[in-house]
């Protein structure tokens, strides 16, 4: 311990590391509310939790490889192939020798071909003119794939994409080299671009930390990088303690270890102070109006009017509460995670119809904290909050009447009231029921 730098131990050399820039952010906003400067040491704090318990590190990391799949999957394309009979079935006996289906074999056949094209226009433009076309087989394709061949097929103003996908499968049957390696790495129906990361950052390590995540790395055929990445995840999922953790890192001399501890507390204490506003709270209104301050969302057309005819169930005016008993009810889903990694999958049309949502503090909070955890935003929880209620929307009367009403005293006369203007709103409907 230096004896001029009152209790800071130095740090080792600089490794570089890299994250995606959403991890990147919520690492720096976590650092920045801890204190200037706080970055390297939050990611060293990061690596030791990581290491105090590494018997968990295999089925983190398995996961963190298969989400960051599934964040890079896309939506595979349907399209018509038509073969003579002759290459349907040399590529039905490809696929059965493999033990995969066609599509994974066409799948690797354009692979093969956008990487290596040579001379094609006049294979395309017979392949194009052929009349033996007899047999029509449907193939699944990578969306990715599709682009980059139907920018080679405009160069010549051609819209020959079959013609092109013909040719690229006759060459794989008439040359299938190293299919089974071919098919592992690029038969399955997913985008082959690697995952986005940010720039470069470097973090200061000591030599003992530093070899201690070399050997761990080692041990699980992985990297610093890699488990820098998933040892930040893990942080940003449980913040506990980062505070007293953080100074620790930074100061490690026992000596002066209370002086230090107390001079973060009160500049904690200013910062808190000096950032605090008074909450405003806007309390229920006893006549069951919404309450709290008005929030708008945007929807797309279709998503808009089906949430309209289903709020219009329950009377004028309902839309706010059907939108709050949908985002309280994806809170309490445990499996919150995966709905949101299931919306994206889905390409989702244009978002331009405007919503208003009146939304209390107390519910922000919690709309905001879930938004932390999955590393999303309050505009994509409402809308996967609005989907999952009109799918999953029976049994809701009694939720919905809280979030109208909110006085649970007089329960048994909202619910009576509630069906009698149920009733005439019927009636005058001409329903008959």
């Amino acid at each position: 311990m230096s004896e001029t730098n009152m209790g800071r131990m130095p740090v080792g050399d600089p490794i570089p590391l890299r994250f995606d820039p959403t991890t990147k952010r919520r690492l720096e906003v976590l650092a920045a509310g801890i204190g200037p400067r706080r970055f390297g040491a939050l990611v060293r704090v990061a690596a030791r939790r990581l290491l105090a318990d590494p018997d968990r590190v295999p089925d983190a990391l398995g996961q963190a490889r298969r989400a960051s799949a599934d964040a890079r999957r896309i939506t595979w394309a349907e399209r018509p192939l038509d073969l003579d009979p002759d290459a349907s079935t040399r590529l039905n006996q490809l696929a059965h020798q493999f033990h995969t289906d066609r599509s994974a074999i066409v799948r690797v056949a354009l692979h093969r071909f956008l990487s290596k094209a040579g001379r094609f226009r006049h294979p395309v433009l017979s392949e194009h003119a052929r009349t033996d076309l007899s047999c029509r087989t449907r193939v699944y394709l990578n969306r990715s794939t599709l682009v980059r061949l139907e920018k080679l097929t405009a160069r010549n103003g051609d819209a020959l994409t079959a013609a092109f996908v013909r040719v690229a499968v006759r060459r794989l049957l008439d040359d299938p080299g190293d299919l089974a390696a071919a098919l592992g790495a690029i038969g399955a129906v997913r985008d082959l671009t690697p995952e986005v990361l940010g720039p470069r950052t470097n973090v200061h390590f000591d030599d003992d930390l530093r070899d201690q995540l070399d050997n761990l790395a080692e041990r699980f055929d992985s990297d610093r990088a890699e488990l820098m990445r998933l040892a930040a995840r893990q942080l940003l999922a449980n913040p506990r303690d980062l505070d007293q953790a953080v100074t620790e890192e930074i100061y490690r001399g026992d000596a002066n270890r209370g002086k230090l501890l107390a001079r973060n507390t009160r500049r904690q204490q200013t910062a808190d102070q000096a950032t605090a506003a008074p909450a405003v709270r806007t309390a229920p209104s006893p006549q069951g109006n919404p309450f709290g301050k008005r929030h708008v969302f945007r929807f797309d057309e279709d998503t808009k009017r089906r949430l309209e005819e289903l709020a219009d169930e329950y009377g004028p005016r309902r839309m706010s509460a059907l939108l709050r008993v949908g985002i309280r009810r994806l809170i309490e889903n445990p499996a919150a995670d995966e709905a949101l990694a299931q919306a994206r999958r889905v390409a989702a049309p244009p978002r331009t119809a405007r919503v208003d949502v009146a939304l209390d503090d107390e519910l922000l909070a919690h709309l905001d904290a879930l938004a932390d955890r999955l590393g999303s935003n309050r505009q994509e929880l409402v809308h996967l909050a609005a989907t999952r209620i009109l799918r999953f929307h029976h049994n809701i009367e009694n939720r919905m009447l809280d979030e109208m009403f909110r006085a649970p005293n007089n329960r048994k006369h909202l619910l009576a009231k509630h069906a009698r203007r149920e009733e005439i709103r019927r009636r005058e409907r001409g329903s008959g029921t």
